[in-house]
Protein backbone atom coordinates (compact mmCIF):
# COMPACT_ATOMS: atom_id res chain seq x y z
CA UNK A 1 0.00 0.00 0.00
CA UNK A 2 1.05 3.38 -1.14
CA UNK A 3 0.98 6.76 0.73
CA UNK A 4 -0.44 9.44 -1.33
CA UNK A 5 1.54 12.74 -1.78
CA UNK A 6 1.51 14.99 0.96
CA UNK A 7 0.39 12.97 4.01
CA UNK A 8 2.56 14.16 6.80
CA UNK A 9 3.95 11.28 9.07
CA UNK A 10 5.74 11.73 12.52
CA UNK A 11 4.97 14.85 15.01
CA UNK A 12 5.01 18.59 15.29
CA UNK A 13 8.92 17.96 16.36
CA UNK A 14 10.10 15.71 13.57
CA UNK A 15 7.51 15.24 10.70
CA UNK A 16 8.44 14.47 7.00
CA UNK A 17 5.94 14.53 3.63
CA UNK A 18 6.37 13.10 0.05
CA UNK A 19 5.32 16.43 -1.97
CA UNK A 20 6.15 14.57 -5.10
CA UNK A 21 7.76 10.86 -5.85
CA UNK A 22 11.03 10.27 -5.38
CA UNK A 23 11.38 13.11 -3.13
CA UNK A 24 11.02 13.79 0.60
CA UNK A 25 10.71 16.90 2.95
CA UNK A 26 11.69 16.23 6.72
CA UNK A 27 11.15 19.57 8.78
CA UNK A 28 12.04 19.68 12.26
CA UNK A 29 11.29 22.52 14.86
CA UNK A 30 14.38 21.14 17.13
CA UNK A 31 17.79 22.61 16.58
CA UNK A 32 19.32 19.21 17.02
CA UNK A 33 17.92 17.24 14.44
CA UNK A 34 17.84 20.19 12.04
CA UNK A 35 22.15 20.10 12.78
CA UNK A 36 22.18 16.20 12.02
CA UNK A 37 20.10 16.87 8.93
CA UNK A 38 21.85 19.82 7.74
CA UNK A 39 25.18 17.41 8.22
CA UNK A 40 23.62 14.58 5.79
CA UNK A 41 25.10 14.68 2.20
CA UNK A 42 22.24 13.47 0.34
CA UNK A 43 19.95 16.58 1.61
CA UNK A 44 19.95 20.31 1.14
CA UNK A 45 17.89 23.03 3.15
CA UNK A 46 14.82 24.26 1.12
CA UNK A 47 12.72 26.28 4.00
CA UNK A 48 13.30 27.81 7.03
CA UNK A 49 11.26 30.18 9.52
CA UNK A 50 12.01 32.56 11.82
CA UNK A 51 8.79 34.60 12.46
CA UNK A 52 6.88 31.57 14.96
CA UNK A 53 9.64 30.19 16.32
CA UNK A 54 12.69 27.40 14.90
CA UNK A 55 11.35 25.71 11.81
CA UNK A 56 13.94 23.75 8.95
CA UNK A 57 12.84 22.27 6.15
CA UNK A 58 15.10 19.77 4.29
CA UNK A 59 14.52 17.43 0.78
CA UNK A 60 15.92 14.70 0.30
CA UNK A 61 15.71 12.28 -2.92
CA UNK A 62 14.14 9.60 -1.05
CA UNK A 63 10.74 7.46 -0.16
CA UNK A 64 8.50 8.29 2.74
CA UNK A 65 9.64 5.07 4.24
CA UNK A 66 13.03 6.22 4.47
CA UNK A 67 12.39 9.14 6.20
CA UNK A 68 9.86 7.65 8.64
CA UNK A 69 13.24 4.99 9.26
CA UNK A 70 15.00 8.06 10.08
CA UNK A 71 13.17 9.86 12.33
CA UNK A 72 12.73 6.73 13.96
CA UNK A 73 16.22 6.60 14.54
CA UNK A 74 16.48 10.28 15.07
CA UNK A 75 13.96 10.30 18.51
CA UNK A 76 15.24 6.95 19.43
CA UNK A 77 18.39 8.89 20.10
CA UNK A 78 16.62 10.81 22.61
CA UNK A 79 15.62 8.05 24.31
CA UNK A 80 18.21 7.09 27.73
CA UNK A 81 18.70 3.41 28.73
CA UNK A 82 16.58 4.09 31.72
CA UNK A 83 14.14 6.09 30.60
CA UNK A 84 11.38 2.83 31.02
CA UNK A 85 12.12 3.14 34.86
CA UNK A 86 11.30 6.88 35.25
CA UNK A 87 13.57 9.78 36.42
CA UNK A 88 15.07 9.18 39.75
CA UNK A 89 13.58 11.45 42.40
CA UNK A 90 16.79 13.17 44.38
CA UNK A 91 16.65 15.21 47.24
CA UNK A 92 17.44 19.25 46.81
CA UNK A 93 19.92 20.68 48.52
CA UNK A 94 20.52 24.03 50.14
CA UNK A 95 24.12 25.67 49.46
CA UNK A 96 23.50 27.63 52.60
CA UNK A 97 22.14 25.30 54.93
CA UNK A 98 24.09 22.36 53.66
CA UNK A 99 20.72 20.44 54.72
CA UNK A 100 18.54 18.07 52.26
CA UNK A 101 15.06 19.89 51.38
CA UNK A 102 12.32 17.10 50.74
Amino acid sequence: MTTPLNTTVGDRDLCAWQPVHGVVWVQTRNPNHARRLAKRRDGRLVAYGVGGGYLKTFEFRQSLAWAVRLMNRYTAAEVTANAALGRAICPETSLTSGKARK
